[in-house]
């Protein structure tokens, strides 16, 4: 009989006190960040009598950045030092958010002030992103990279399970502006925890040439590689799918599961455990875990299960359903992030994230707009379910080439 060799001991990630420092200064922000995304939308409310047209295009200038500046933010975060370039970002999130409380308080607060601020912080974003996702591998060991994927998306989810909901517990306690307070605090206390980074593995090499001509390596090595290439189309294929999740649910909890807000919030809030158990499972897993078999058994279980959710009769499937669909995409992201950051050169690493980042979220609006108009003449069922086989079909594409790459 085969024996199988035993997979060698790796020490905890716990016990890294960088990876502790990163995963401690993302959590504060995404906590942060979980508080504001309620607080803008109920100030943009406010300013326009309640205009939903407004909500969605504050939600635009949220999003245009990663398709403007996703590439150079990458470029960028290969150029520069890592650890610097987001303790700066960091900063300077943390004072622009003061500009929309300040201007609150003086009583000239506008609503072009607020689509303002969430440009440039979205933006910004595009730098912080790269930078943190290429320093991973700078602070551990190869067969450290899935345990420690996983704990930063764990932690990274963990936050958003409340957030929202003291977020708003906050607005109507102190005021939608005051909670901008709270999230420039965040990122101060982020960059203070990042300063106790330290990368043992760093290679020192660093993107050279000029940065016109760096913009589009990501893309060729990218293009070069079929498992990225997979991973990458399988990545946009599950994000279209999941698109429409956040907009059609609540018309789903109204008109077939004869629920209301609470519902609502119970249903979101088994997504996000869901997610950080499909964080713990990866994590325990550590250098055992098959990246490329994860990575398309995480896919398959979001278009999976966003079928079931479709077809959920009861709210109780709807909650098994977004439950499965959050550990899918969590299994995902962890083993995405693993598989290009082993299969990145230290100089490409942020230039791949962000090619990574763009492809992932260049289909989101006309996910979104496609789902609409589906549900729209053919019902919410059906429009939930119309880009899931499609992320199904990409699947059945990619596994062969997935399943040949541990």
């Amino acid at each position: 009989m085969a024996t199988v060799a035993p997979v060698p001991a790796v020490p905890g990630v716990l016990a890294n006190r960088s990876l502790v420092a990163l995963v401690c200064a993302q959590s504060v922000s995404r906590a942060g960040d979980a508080l504001l995304s309620i607080a803008t939308v109920w100030l943009v409310l406010d300013l326009t009598n309640n205009n939903p047209v407004a909500v969605t295009a504050a939600l635009a200038f949220e999003f245009l950045p990663f398709l403007l500046f996703g590439l150079l933010g990458g470029a960028l975060a290969d150029r520069w030092e890592r650890r610097r370039t987001m303790i700066t970002v960091d900063l300077l999130r943390g004072l622009l958010l003061l500009i929309v409380p300040l201007l609150a308080a003086a009583d000239v607060l506008a609503l072009w002030h607020i689509f303002t601020v969430t440009f440039v912080l979205s933006s910004l974003g595009r730098m912080y992103q790269p930078a943190r996702q290429a320093v991973v591998p700078d602070l551990v060991s190869e067969q450290q990279l899935v345990r420690a994927n996983a704990l930063l998306e764990g932690a990274g989810q963990a936050a958003w399970v409340a957030g929202p909901a003291l977020g708003g517990i906050l607005v109507s306690v102190i005021g939608a502006p005051g909670v901008y307070y709270l999230d420039a605090a965040s990122f101060g206390v982020s960059a203070l925890l990042l300063t106790a980074l330290h990368a043992p593995h760093r290679s020192g090499k660093r993107a050279a040439g000029s940065l016109r001509a760096g913009l589009l390596a990501g893309v060729r090595h990218v293009r070069a590689s079929a498992v990225l290439s997979s991973a990458l189309l399988l990545g946009a294929a599950a994000t279209a799918a999941f698109a429409p999740v956040p907009a059609l649910l609540s018309v789903l909890v109204r008109t077939r599961l004869d629920g209301g807000a609470r519902l609502l919030g119970l249903l979101m809030a088994c997504f996000f455990l869901g997610s950080i158990g499909g964080s713990v499972l990866a994590g325990k897993l550590g250098p055992r875990l098959h990246r490329g078999l994860a990575l398309a058994l995480g896919a398959l279980t979001v278009g999976g299960c966003v079928c079931l959710l479709a077809a959920a009769p009861v709210a109780a499937v709807a909650a098994v359903a977004l439950a499965a669909t959050g550990a899918g995409a969590s299994l995902f992201n962890v083993s995405e992030y693993s598989l290009l950051q082993a299969e990145t050169p230290p100089e490409l690493r942020g230039r791949v994230a962000s090619v990574a980042s763009v492809s992932a979220q260049a289909l989101r609006p006309a996910a979104l707009m496609l789902a609409g108009l589906v549900a729209g003449a053919a019902g919410v069922r059906i429009g939930l379910s119309a880009l899931a086989v499609l992320a199904l079909i990409a699947w059945l594409v990619t596994f062969p080439i997935l399943r040949s790459r541990r």
